[in-house]
C-alpha cells in the first residue's frame, strides 16, 4: 500500500469533502481516503502505480489536487 497526499486546490464545505472522499474510494486500487479541511489536504492510501487519474477524475469532478511536493532533504 503506498499514500498520497495532495493538496486540495477548492474546497468549499464539509459536503465537497466528503465527495471528495467518495470520489476517492469509489476508483478502483484506492483503499481510503481522508479529507482534513482546515489543511486542506486529502490523504489517500492506495495500490494504484500512477495517481495521474485519481487526480483527473477529481479535477474534472470540480475538485482540483495537486501531489506534494517534498522537498529534499
Amino acid at each position: 500500500m503506498s499514500t498520497t497526499t495532495f493538496d486540495i486546490l477548492k474546497l468549499d464545505c464539509h459536503s465537497c469533502a466528503m465527495m471528495i472522499e467518495g470520489i476517492c474510494e469509489d476508483t478502483a486500487g484506492v483503499e481510503k481516503a481522508e479529507v482534513n479541511a482546515r489543511t486542506r489536504q486529502l490523504v489517500v492510501t492506495h495500490e494504484l502505480h500512477d495517481t495521474a487519474e485519481l487526480q483527473q477524475t477529481l479535477n474534472d469532478a470540480g475538485y482540483p489536487v495537486q501531489p506534494q511536493q517534498h522537498a529534499n532533504s
